[in-house]
């Protein structure tokens, strides 16, 4: 495999943007920053907003993050990337190092086939230490952005922390903590597509240019305040622009504990706590729609190393992983919802039925993802024993996690309209309506398990050989009370219209046997330990344990119902009524059989 070590001085003293060590990822061949190219940014998307790394072309997704040994799991509706609100990683100061490993690595890592980014946290030592920082940036020397409209934008952002460890007692115990805060206001630069003044009153251009009246329906009046009223050119079509400079505020608190304890020579235990607490409030590109996000990401670990002798070692670790998340669109614009009891959804004007899709106009309402919830837990047992007999250097173990996933994460709670044109809007005539009547959260269960061998064998001094093996197991993504629901398909593969409901989602387990042979060499050709040529052969899988986005929008417990050239009076959805006259159902789900 190839690895990329990052030590603490190079996460110390390297510039980073942020404080967010991460970055520092990049500095390894083939890993690429893809932060920038999801859709979505910070609260504008209910994706998680961590960065996002590819590596050696694989999907961010596909990576797994390793604190002091155990799954450092984030949460939200599409992957569980770690990561604040303030889309960082905090936690400088208590990095001691962390370490990439990517392609064709050995049978000791598993459940991902992406890297597998390991981190290390520092500890106490018998000479007290720690530090006392804050770093402030602010829009004093800001230039004027060229869709600035009036004052330069407010930016202030603040990250401060402290962190101190010493020895309890010398040579025998130690402890080390590390506080870090993040505070942010910005002042975004709106350039907002709205339904220009002229359209307000009801006047659209023909085909001819010239205004004429189509006047402005009772229902689609109330949700014209929506936008933000024109203050820029007209672009022509009855679409205007609106200048603003909506105020996005974020929250990020991180903490770390950790205490190690010598017990003898032959034996140590180390027990670590971490927690990261953050919220966040951002306009989207239409400064009365605002999304609220909330995460909180805690891992709490103990690692006991025992030495038999020189060349036998045996570690020992359990540990808890928990990640929550929720994430909700606001506006604060009193508009009635079309969902009994709810916000006004989302609104779409010229653009498709996709969740929060492209448009002419942009889009107003709150969020189509709004009110999603989820928490993720994970509990985790490894051991793992490394033996060294003449140029062999063995490695075994086994690996356990039960995995929890309580959520809600059905979209369309609210409703969308999605009107094909800015004509048929002003008429109040939706074209698809878009909802989900009732939802109810679900809990989804899954047990993994592996167990592997290496065997590294040094030959000479120029030439090391890997061999492995690695077996991994899932029982599967269970219901915790018999409400998995998932649509199939006949013998012609027609999916059926109604969902077939059960304990699991799979009508086959492919993951109770999943072999995964290794094979690498690393060779010295020239003797000189400059020059190493790295080769590897290894079969690797994901294991599917985070498709609750995917599980969570079908009937009968979250149906989602559309509804085609309806008017905008009289449209009102009544939890827990039978749909409107006219719904078709959406149906969602995965391959029941999936590999």
């Amino acid at each position: 495999s190839t690895a990329g070590l990052v030590g603490e001085r190079e996460v110390k003293d390297l510039p980073l943007n942020g404080r967010s060590y991460d970055a520092l990822l990049s500095l390894n061949p083939g890993i690429v920053n893809y932060s920038s190219e999801r859709s979505g940014g910070i609260g504008t998307s209910n994706s998680a907003v961590g960065s996002m790394f590819a590596v050696s072309g694989r999907r961010p997704q596909e990576n797994l993050f390793l604190l002091n040994g155990i799954e450092y799991t984030g949460a939200s509706e599409i992957n569980v990337t770690p990561g604040g609100a303030s889309g960082q990683l905090l936690g400088v100061e208590a990095v001691r190092e962390f370490n990439v490993v990517s392609e064709n690595y050995g049978a000791q890592y598993g459940k991902r086939p992406g890297a597998q980014i390991s981190i290390v946290t520092a500890s106490g030592a018998n000479q007290p230490h720690g530090s006392v920082y804050e770093f402030l940036r602010n829009s004093a020397f800001d230039a004027r952005n060229f869709f600035d409209f009036g004052d330069i934008p407010q930016f202030e952002r603040n990250e401060f922390g402290a962190s101190a460890g010493a020895a309890i007692q010398r040579d025998k115990t130690f402890v080390f903590a590390n506080y870090e805060g993040f505070r942010q206001h910005l002042g975004l630069s709106d350039v907002t597509l709205v339904p220009d003044n002229n359209a307000r009153a009801g006047y659209l251009p023909n085909s001819s240019g010239v205004l004429s009246y189509v006047g402005v329906a009772a229902g689609a009046q109330q949700l014209l305040s929506l936008w933000p009223v024109q203050n820029g050119p007209s672009l022509g079509g009855g679409i205007g622009e609106a200048y603003s400079h909506p105020l996005q505020t974020i929250r990020e608190d991180f903490g770390t504990t950790r205490l190690d304890h010598n017990f003898s020579d032959t034996d140590a235990l180390f027990g670590v706590f971490t927690v990261d607490d953050s919220q966040d409030n951002t306009p989207t590109a239409n400064p009365l729609s605002l999304a609220f996000e909330a995460l909180r990401e805690q891992v709490a670990s103990v690692q006991e190393t025992h030495v038999f002798s020189a060349n036998a070692l045996n570690s020992a670790r359990v540990g808890y992983s928990r990640a929550s998340y929720f994430f909700t669109g606001q506006t604060p614009v009193n508009v009635p919802g079309w969902v009994q009891g709810d916000p006004i959804g989302a609104v779409v004007i010229g653009g498709g039925t996709a969740s929060n899709g492209a448009s002419q106009i942009t889009g107003a309402g709150t969020n189509v993802g709004s009110n999603l919830a989820a928490v993720r837990n994970l509990f985790t047992y490894e051991d793992h024993v490394s033996l060294t007999h003449g140029i062999h250097r063995l490695e075994a173990g086994v690996w356990v996690q039960r995995i929890q996933n309580n959520d809600n994460l059905a979209q369309n709670q609210y409703g969308q309209a999605s009107f094909s044109s800015l004509t048929s809007f002003l008429a109040g005539t939706v074209g698809t309506f878009t909802v989900v009547p009732a939802s109810t959260p679900l809990g989804w269960r899954s047990l993994e398990a592996a167990e592997y061998v290496q065997d590294s064998i040094r030959v000479g001094n120029r030439l090391e050989i890997s061999l492995g093996f690695r077996v991994e197991h899932s029982n599967g993504m269970q219901e915790a009370h018999g409400r998995a629901s998932n649509y199939g398909f006949d013998a012609n593969g027609v999916i059926q219209t109604q969902p077939a409901v059960g304990n699991s989602v799979f009508t086959v387990n492919r993951g109770k046997f999943l072999p995964e042979p290794r094979a690498g060499l690393a060779w010295d050709p020239f003797g000189r330990g400059k020059t190493v040529i790295h080769a590897g052969f290894g079969l690797y899988h994901a294991q599917l344990d985070s498709l609750s986005y995917r599980l969570d929008q079908n009937g009968p417990f979250n149906t989602t119902v559309s509804l085609k050239n309806v008017s905008l009076n009289g449209l009102s959805i009544v939890p827990g009524a039978a749909p409107p006259s006219g719904s078709l159902v959406s149906p969602s789900g995965i391959q029941p059989d999936a590999w």
